[in-house]
């Protein structure tokens, strides 16, 4: 009896499992879209390019404190990865962000962009290190 007991408590301790896992805020960015934005276009057609940006940057001038001076697009992709062995568990997030900025002039027109597209890169990866 104290045998099979043993034999329990060893393969529940050794038994394991692996977990793979993806998670993604907001909608992807279309690079072929981005590359469609380009000075002088009006707010109305960026938003007709990339939809509606998840957030607003408002000026800080003193005389115009409401004008949309940029509008934000951004997009999460994470990754996880991990590995349960009874007590003992590893885990592994690989996070990627897709950034986009376009900024506005005093009448509402684009004046420049900023872009940083990475969350395609995000990977599944061993616990231990790459």
């Amino acid at each position: 009896m104290n045998i099979s007991r043993m034999a329990l408590a060893v393969s529940l301790l050794i038994s394991g499992c692996a977990i793979m896992g993806r998670q993604q805020v907001d909608h992807p960015i279309d690079a072929e879209k981005v590359a469609r934005i380009h000075k002088g276009m009006s707010r109305d057609q960026v938003t007709e390019v990339l939809g509606a940006p998840q957030e607003i940057i408002f000026s800080n001038k003193e005389h115009d404190p409401l004008r949309e001076h940029a509008y934000v697009y951004q997009h999460t992709r994470s990754k996880y990865t991990g590995i349960v062995f009874g007590f003992i568990n590893f885990g592994n997030v690989d996070e990627k962000k897709d950034r986009v900025l376009v900024f506005f002039d005093e009448e509402g027109n684009v004046n420049g962009l900023g872009a940083s597209l990475y969350s395609d890169e995000s990977s599944y990866g061993f616990p231990f290190g790459k």
